[in-house]
């Protein structure tokens, strides 16, 4: 039995710039400003480190940033069902045929490890026409200010929700990122990096994932990286 943890923006959606517009809502909403919202790079944060990071930026100290979470994540989620619709949200190539083939698996059990909070995550992926609730819970933007600290709170969610434990060995992140190869690293998970995000396949290379495709849309070779018990150091997928 294999854990497999998916990133979203990215590896799962895409959506451009709107998930930046929804927080940039939120946040002028709540903090008044924006900080440097337009420069910031997002990719492989999660939303707790982005949001820290513009306000201190500006001057709000941890505490003050702290004691508003709550209220953000409530502007967050309202600007989402607001923003996030099928015109700015669509699923990455081969994502609907490879949910499809992974649900009538009986040795898989899919989940999340995403930089976004759990009610944005769950917009995002309806509104690109994927069921949240074919993932066994995760982890999420609102757990931590640290994406590496996101692999353990997921194998403990899905233990929580399944009764059963991951060995790490048999957990694999999928994710578009540097930070989600670092991440299934720290947790002592393997990984597949796919270039359907803001990295090229060659940057994502050098930080030697255990597979690589340019995206996901080989259904059965994805399958087969995946569901191998030691994948091939720096494979290549096309």
């Amino acid at each position: 039995m294999k854990l497999i943890l998916f990133d979203i923006d990215g590896t799962l959606i895409n959506s451009s710039r709107i998930g930046r517009a929804a927080l940039g809502r939120a946040m002028l909403d709540v903090f008044n400003t924006v900080g440097a919202l337009d420069t910031y790079e997002f990719a492989g944060k999660t939303d707790r480190r982005i949001v820290r990071d513009l306000m201190a930026g500006e001057g709000w100290s941890d505490a003050a940033i702290e004691s508003r979470l709550s209220d953000l994540d409530e502007r967050m989620a309202a600007a989402g069902r607001d923003l996030f619709t099928p015109q700015t949200v669509w699923a990455c190539p081969g994502i609907p045929a490879l949910l499809v083939q992974l649900g009538r698996r009986e040795d898989v059990v899919p989940a999340l490890l995403t930089g976004n909070i759990r009610h944005t995550a769950v917009l995002k992926l309806a509104a690109a026409g994927i069921d949240p609730d074919q993932f066994v819970g995760g982890a999420f933007g609102c757990d931590s200010l640290q994406r590496d600290d996101l692999f353990d709170i997921a194998l403990e969610r899905v233990h929580q929700a399944t009764g059963r434990r991951f060995a790490r060995s048999q957990t694999l992140i999928v994710g578009d990122t540097p930070a989600d190869i670092r991440c299934a690293r720290h947790g002592g998970g393997r990984v597949i990096a796919v270039a359907t995000g803001p990295y090229p396949a060659p940057l994502l290379h050098s930080h030697r994932p255990d597979y690589l495709f340019s995206d996901l849309a080989h259904t059965d070779q994805v399958l087969r990286a995946m569901l191998e018990p030691a994948m091939t150091p720096l494979a290549t997928g096309e």
